[in-house]
Formats: C-alpha cells, sequence, structure tokens
C-alpha cells in the first residue's frame, strides 16, 4: 500500500521544513511545530501500528535534533516557553533522549479514537483535537523541563506562548488534513476503523 510509506516520507520531509520556518515576533515567537503536527494529523488517518511507527519516528528525530549539543535548543518547544533563559542553561538541561517518543506514542492513541469522524469527513473535532494534542504536549515538555531544573514555574508569558502555539497548529492542520485526503484518494486507500464492537443481540 504506498499511502502509508509516502506519508512516512512526507513526515521525514516537514523535519527539513521546520529548519525554514520562522517564529512569529507580534505573537510571542509563536512558532507552527510543523513535524509535530503533521504527526498528530496524521495519527487519525493510519491504523494503530503505523501510528506507533510515526511515533517512534517523529520523537526519536525531534529528540536527536534537539538533544543538548545539537546546537538547535533555542528552536525546541521546550525551551522555547521558557521565555528568557539562557541558551547554555537550556542546553545544558535538556529533555531526556527518548522522551518525545513515549509522549507521540501516547498522544497518538487518544488521536486514534476520533479516525470515525476523519473517514467520514468531519474535521472539526480532529482540528480541535490536533489543537489539543499539540498543547499537551509542549505542557508536558515544559513541565518535565522545569521539574528536572528544580524550579516550577509558569509565568503567563509562558501560557501566551503555549495558545499562540496551539492556534497556529489549529490553523495550519486543515491543510494537512486536505493533503492526507487527496493522497487517500489518488492511492485508493480506505481509512478503516476497527475499534471496540459492541453486540447487543447477547451474543
Amino acid at each position: 500500500m504506498i499511502f502509508h510509506p509516502v506519508v512516512l516520507i512526507l513526515l521525514l520531509l516537514t523535519f527539513m521544513v521546520q529548519e525554514f520556518i520562522p517564529g512569529l515576533e507580534i505573537a510571542q515567537h509563536a512558532t507552527l511545530f510543523l513535524p509535530p503536527v503533521f504527526f498528530f494529523a496524521a495519527a487519525v488517518a493510519v491504523p494503530f501500528p503505523v501510528m506507533l511507527v510515526l511515533a517512534f519516528v517523529t520523537g526519536f528525530l525531534w529528540d536527536a535534533r534537539h538533544m543538548p549539543g545539537a546546537g538547535a535548543m533555542v528552536s525546541d518547544a521546550a525551551s522555547l516557553l521558557t521565555i528568557g533563559a539562557d541558551t547554555e542553561i537550556a542546553d545544558s538541561k535538556g529533555l531526556p533522549f527518548g522522551m518525545s517518543i513515549a509522549i507521540f506514542g501516547l498522544l497518538g492513541m487518544l488521536l486514534q479514537g476520533i479516525r470515525p469522524l476523519f473517514k467520514r469527513g468531519r474535521l472539526e473535532l480532529p482540528v480541535i483535537m490536533v489543537g489539543l494534542t499539540t498543547a499537551g504536549w509542549l505542557f508536558m515538555q515544559y513541565a518535565t523541563l522545569t521539574f528536572l531544573r528544580g524550579s516550577v514555574e509558569f509565568e503567563a508569558m509562558v501560557w501566551t506562548k503555549l495558545i499562540t502555539d496551539t492556534l497556529l497548529a489549529m490553523l495550519a492542520s486543515p491543510l494537512i488534513f486536505l493533503m492526507l485526503y487527496s493522497l487517500a484518494r489518488v492511492s485508493s486507500y480506505e481509512i478503516k476503523y476497527e475499534g471496540l464492537r459492541y453486540r447487543f443481540d447477547g451474543r
């Protein structure tokens, strides 16, 4: 089936595109985190095993790109939320490598539950869920980072930036869903949902 390999290739391309996406200064340097947003959108369209593969690839590459010493902690979601933090401090105490894999896998499982709506073309809840999972991903990274540093602080600017990043994710998700719909139609891919089945005949 060509749909799944193409989705994986597109996910890899989002990491390249991410390098050229600037922050919006007028919105507390709000940033569109394209690889996570693409993963959250794709998690609604692919079966559970494929979602786990995408979660592993997304988390592994994200941690590898933003691990301490990679020279890119300023663009990491966790350090972006620590507004005003010194770059050297952020580099010295980054998130544990591999944690993003677990976070993406957990949030991807939540998105698997709304696959029937995506199959029917109802994007209201999927778009909202992409925003909520993006907010959850950012919050979990920030909470873990502040816990490891030994000082849990939630300034007003942190919440402002979390909200603006979430809104950008929700604005971009319909375009990603449209691309996935088009890809599914071209590749004759049928989105199937094999969740819990209830029988009311007593058997």
